[in-house]
């Protein structure tokens, strides 16, 4: 609708003269009397009272419109995680009671994939890394990282031009290569042995690789004793639940679930040791303890159980690399 159709078009002057006979009807039929013509020109406003009644109710419904809210306004949802997106981004729902095996009462401590730099062309006491067949397979490496590496069991080698190349253990098989004995502290001999003949594998995976070709995912991945836990288990720890961890600039709050995808010379019983991202700090305060006298809950994830479905196709991938 037009507003001329409410409001008929007037003069373009602010008001106009009032024509004699609207004075006379106003008068209600008295004579005129003879008026100067000053007086009987008296002005009268451009708008009429109704039209001013028309122009506040216009107003106050041109108003309301604007103010009222669009009756299609989108809405926006959060999409939809597959499970295994869920599994890859520690958002997996906590497990049904009768999925869990009984409570394991575990305790943990921690490790990492360390980076080194090759050591100094000719420098003393440097040592490369040893494949299975006893040949070397990476530039030489400082005495006291190769016995960092042969502990940790990832490790990568930075060149001068800052490429990186990964390197898992493999196996203890080997005839003795470096004693780090003065570096491994309380550990058992049987781990002072294994370090002592510790062979590698390059690989391709950028955080390593653990037991059976497994990749070493941060924060997920646990190495355990295979006897207590068998490889490739989930674990659910409802302690680990709702903690929160950075990684690669991002902030997570845990799941729960670990999984096991790796073994140690160093890992006996029910002591575990939790895959993370470098750091001074232990990133779960309460669960990682690194004593046998703090434990905690855990329990295996009965393996039909949909999250431990998705753990297990996360961590599928094959390790691949160059057999020395």
């Amino acid at each position: 609708m037009h507003v001329s159709a409410i409001f008929p078009p007037q003069s373009d002057s602010l008001c106009e003269e009032e024509e004699p006979s609207t004075l006379a009807s106003d008068m209600a039929g008295h004579p005129l009397p003879d008026l100067t013509r000053s007086f009987r020109s008296r002005l009268r406003p451009r708008f009429t009272m109704r039209q001013y009644a028309f122009t506040a109710l216009f107003a106050l419904a041109a108003c309301a419109t604007a103010s009222a809210p669009a009756s299609h306004t989108p809405v926006f949802e959060a999409p939809v995680l597959s499970i295994e997106e869920r599994a890859a981004s520690f958002q997996l729902a906590a497990p049904k009671p009768e999925a869990l095996g009984p409570d394991l009462r575990l305790w943990a401590t921690h490790y990492h994939k360390p980076v080194f730099s090759a050591a100094a062309k000719g420098a003393a006491g440097a040592v490369p890394l040893l494949g299975r067949t006893g040949a070397p397979i990476s530039a030489p490496l400082r005495r006291e990282d190769w016995c960092a590496a042969a502990l940790q069991g990832s490790l990568s080698i930075r060149a001068a031009n800052g490429a990186e190349t990964a390197y898992a253990f493999i196996d203890d098989n080997g005839a003795e290569q470096t004693n780090c004995d003065d570096q491994l502290g309380n550990l058992s001999d049987g781990v002072k042995r294994a370090t002592r003949r510790a062979r590698f594998r390059s690989i391709t995976h950028a955080q390593g690789c653990g037991s059976r070709h497994i990749p070493l995912l941060p924060f997920r991945t646990v190495a355990v004793d295979a006897d207590i836990i068998p490889l490739e288990s989930v674990i659910y720890a409802p302690d680990l639940r709702g903690m929160t961890f950075r990684y690669d600039g991002k902030l997570y709050v845990h799941d729960g679930y670990l999984f096991a995808g790796d073994r140690g010379g160093a890992i006996h019983g029910k002591h575990i040791d939790i895959f993370t991202a470098p750091g001074k700090d232990d990133p779960f305060p309460g669960v990682i303890s690194s004593t046998a006298a703090k434990t905690f809950q855990a329990h295996i994830v009965e393996p039909e159980d949909p999250a431990a479905g998705a753990l297990r196709a996360a961590h599928a991938g094959v390790c691949a690399g160059l057999e020395p």
